[in-house]
């Protein structure tokens, strides 16, 4: 889709050639991977198991795979992958920070940037979000959503924020309080516990996205959109056993629903 369309519900899809994030960091195309997975039933019929695309820094992605194979779907772990809508879903996993340049910004704090990666993320968010697939954000991917809707980031948290968002070994857990209503409140309640490992939080919000959690000092832990199939959380899910299986459950569940007919 070129630069300057007009994307479902209104929503401004940024493409491949020129306009918006595209002349800062630019998109780009690439080799991806795509798998199909049939299960067999009792009777020897086949059904296409849902399919998530899920796009990592090419690290050990066990824990996101291994979430989605529970939650009763099947995931495909890529590095610079494209935008395949074989797919049912996408997941943007965590990962390294943003390049600045994707949010009109200056380095004021990011490190570990991948820009090809960056690129690459919002060429899938225009491209999944187009054809109404559903999308989950995680820690860098809810970062990643945010600037894709043209939202924006703090590069460096607070000093008296920073401690319950990360310390030099494993996660920070701490408590966040729900939107009355939201997703995160039927699964966690009013006031839920969550990790985190992130130095960077959200700012301004992006177009469409309503925040649906909070911790200690407003850091945003968790965004819907308003008329999108698209979740995101600041948190870790994958690695919070039962707690954070919920959103996978969830997640999985919506690709099935929404496979084939679009709606919400």
């Amino acid at each position: 889709m070129a630069a300057g369309s007009r994307g479902v519900a209104g929503h401004h899809l940024r493409g491949v050639r020129g306009g918006g994030h595209a002349a800062l960091c630019g998109r780009a195309a690439g080799p991806g991977a795509f798998g199909v997975w049939m299960v067999m039933g009792k009777e020897g019929e086949e059904n296409l198991k849902v399919s998530i695309l899920i796009s990592t820094g090419g690290g050990d992605a066990s824990n996101y795979l291994e979430a989605v194979e529970r939650a009763g779907g099947q995931g495909s772990a890529v590095y610079l992958p494209q935008p395949d809508l074989r797919y049912d879903g996408l997941i943007l996993a965590g990962g390294g920070d943003m390049h600045p340049a994707c949010f009109h910004s200056l380095n004021r704090g990011s490190r570990d940037m991948d820009l090809p990666r960056d690129r690459r993320e919002l060429a899938l968010l225009d491209a999944f979000t187009a054809a109404r697939r559903p999308v989950l954000g995680i820690c860098r991917g809810h970062q990643v959503v945010n600037v894709w809707a043209g939202g924006n980031l703090v590069q460096n948290l607070d000093k008296t924020l920073a401690p319950f968002h990360q310390q030099p070994q494993g996660d920070c857990l701490h408590p966040v309080r729900t939107r009355k209503g939201s997703r995160m409140d039927a699964w966690y309640g009013a006031v839920g516990t969550v990790n985190s490992n992130h130095h960077q939080g959200l700012g301004k919000l992006g177009r469409g996205l309503v925040a649906t959690a909070w911790s200690e000092g407003e850091v945003v832990e968790a965004m819907e959109h308003r008329t999108l199939p698209l979740w995101t959380v600041q948190f870790h899910p994958e690695r919070m056993g039962q707690e954070g299986a919920v959103i996978f459950s969830q997640f999985v569940q919506l690709c099935r629903r929404l496979r084939g007919d679009g709606e919400v």
